[in-house]
């Protein structure tokens, strides 16, 4: 291939082979899909941002910013690449400056996926106990528990000179009653369920530099789920995609089972109204939209690279449109449903502990499942605990996808194991403050930096124009007008507003009532900024190698390059011909293409368009 002048690319006559490994069936692609989009977020991080936010009223503004933010950006990302069949590094083609973007998101996957894999190894603990007769974790019997361990059965008694030694700073605080008089006092307790999961699953040290000794039984549970992972991704699409079946199936009809579980307890009822019931006061806080627009972000899963993959892999036909809807509306329906399972049980909590508030009992979430899983019989929890087991497997692989060259199996192996020298950091005491501070920051910042930069490259500098003809290539019609309005105006305004407020209303994080160090805060933005670096740093780069002025440099580098086209059969040739008319577009076109679907009357465009038709016609 013959290296272009401007870009550095190959931008020979003839577009390069591409595999062409398809999903083989459409249902096949949605499940994986879903399997990549549904997992441990939708379980704990909604719940607990329902309940911050205005309970029912938070689902307002997520399903607001779900719908007008987020299915766009799905159908685009999923379009770009089933259009040109290229991943989240060559799809960038398009628009050659931006090319860092495809090794921002590597980066961030390289970086999350090790502290994300943790989080397994913490509900491994979990489910190895569950096997125990009786379940360690309803009771405060146990060598982890402290002497104000609480239990369904089990109630202590101060009075005002009771002193209680703590050396936690991440305790809840609960109300008891004081024998002595009438009031209540304020005393830090933990449930038999919480003590366990932050004294004997987290192994929960005093702070992030407090790493005591490593947790060798976590190191090796890591290895195996990369062994695990390493397996699903030998025949690339074609073993992810029968995996699949069984890893998101398994995890619906366990979230099905926890519901219906929860409705025979008492108490669960309260917990359903207060899930839906709306406190609209918090609607006019900028934080509450802030928060629903990063958890729509993150349940959709966009600007991850993942998603382009996948379309990458889909047939080019497949109808865009009914993909990126039906996919959303499951995604978001799927986190609404766990969060209503969550409060239903947080109802029978309070229930069973009748001193203390419902309100109080949302910051028990790591106390849900404990308190489920012991009302299950021995039978039913083996095949429950199966279940949860492997809850874990759908972002496991989907995270994974991002590393799939189509040449090498061996790569696929590299890809999968480098990571685990790293892992030694969170197999310590101190691994559950890393994974906060990782999920901070690269999990938090990633997708809406990428998916800002994506919408902007193509609604205003691959523009509009030429990815509705893009789309009536793929199926049969032009770019709807809701969607272009949304792309090119509304998507691209929420992101930005969003990701300024996000700037200005940061709040560093905080474990409990533990707050991260002027240093661990730092390594947090230092996260960041290794993230974001190649994207400015290879269009830099790129810039300097080019030929010409600065705006001849940069220009070059805002065209597709001459490999860029559709995957279909047959379809090169054509495509690289009519493409030669968009040197002739002027911003304004763009401009007026983007607001009103057509190019102006005076315009060059539509000059060129019209003697397209007489041509055809003739």
């Amino acid at each position: 291939m013959e290296p272009s002048d401007s870009t550095g690319e190959s931008t020979s006559g003839h577009q390069p082979k591409r595999d062409a490994v398809r999903f083989s069936s459409t249902l096949s692609l949605y499940m994986t899909l879903l399997g990549y989009s549904l997992g441990f977020s939708d379980i704990w991080r909604f719940p607990f941002l329902a309940y911050r936010n205005g309970g029912g009223a938070f689902l307002i503004p997520f399903l607001i910013m779900a719908f007008v933010c987020g299915v766009p950006l799905y159908f685009m990302e999923f379009s770009i690449s089933k259009f040109s069949g290229r991943g989240p590094y060559q799809v960038w083609d398009f628009c050659p400056l931006f090319r860092g973007v495809g090794m921002a998101v590597s980066m961030a996957y390289f970086i999350y996926i090790v502290g994300s894999s943790i989080f397994r190894c913490w509900f491994f603990e979990f489910a190895y106990y569950t096997f125990n007769n009786p379940i360690p974790f309803t009771n405060c019997n146990n060598h982890w528990n402290t002497k104000t361990c609480m239990n369904e059965t089990f109630e202590l008694h101060f009075n005002e000179s009771s002193v209680v030694n703590m050396n936690m700073t991440t305790l809840s605080t609960m109300y008891v009653k004081n024998d002595v008089h009438t009031s209540t006092i304020e005393i830090p307790r933990m449930s038999a369920a919480e003590e366990f999961w932050q004294f004997q699953a987290l192994k929960l040290s005093s702070g992030i530099d407090d790493y005591s000794h490593f947790i060798w039984k976590y190191v090796l549970v890591m290895f195996v789920f990369r062994i695990f992972v390493s397996l699903t991704v030998v025949k690339s699409i074609k073993t992810i995609e029968k995996v699949i079946y069984v890893t998101l199936i398994f995890p619906i009809l366990f979230s099905v089972a926890l519901f219906i579980r929860s409705l025979l307890l008492p108490g669960s009822s309260d917990g359903i109204y207060y899930f839906f019931y709306p406190n609209f006061a918090l609607l006019l806080e900028p934080r509450v939209w802030i928060e629903a627009t990063l958890m729509a972000f993150y349940t959709l899963s966009f600007g991850w690279g993942s998603l382009m993959t996948m379309g990458s892999h889909a047939s080019f036909g497949d109808n865009s449109y009914r993909t990126a809807f039906v996919c959303t509306f499951l995604d978001v329906g799927m986190a609404a449903f766990n969060g209503l399972v969550c409060f239903s049980v947080l109802g029978n909590m309070a229930h069973t502990f009748e001193m203390i508030p419902i309100e109080m009992m949302v910051q028990l979430i790591g106390d849900l499942f404990p308190r489920l899983k012991a009302g299950f019989r021995i039978p039913t929890l083996i095949v429950i605990t199966a279940a949860m087991f492997v809850l874990s497997f759908p972002t496991c692989t989907g995270d994974l996808f991002l590393y799939l060259p189509n040449q090498n199996t061996d790569v696929h192996y590299l890809c999968v194991m480098l990571p685990t020298e790293d892992i030694f950091l969170f197999c310590t005491q101190a691994g559950a403050y890393i994974f906060l501070l990782v999920d901070w920051y690269a999990g938090s910042w990633t997708g809406p930096i990428v998916a800002l930069i994506e919408v902007i490259a193509v609604a205003w500098v691959y523009g509009l124009d030429r990815f509705s003809e893009d789309v009536q290539l793929m199926l049969g019609r032009p770019l709807h007008a809701v969607y272009r309005l949304l792309l090119a105006f509304v998507s691209p305004s929420i992101v930005l507003v969003i990701f300024f407020m996000s700037c200005v209303k940061y709040v560093p994080p905080n474990y409990g009532s533990y707050k991260y160090p002027g240093y661990a805060q730092a390594i947090g933005w230092g996260m960041v900024v290794i993230i974001v670096a190649p994207i400015f740093g290879y269009a830099v780069l790129n810039i300097y190698r080019a030929k010409g002025t600065l705006t001849q440099r940069i220009s070059s580098l805002c065209r597709p390059t001459d490999t860029w086209g559709p995957c279909g059969d047959g379809m090169d040739c054509n495509y690289r011909n009519n493409r030669i008319k968009y040197s002739e577009r002027t911003f304004w076109d763009l401009f007026y293409f983007n607001v009103f679907g057509r190019y102006p009357n005076n315009s060059a465009m539509k000059l060129l368009l019209e003697h397209e038709l007489t041509v055809l016609r003739s």
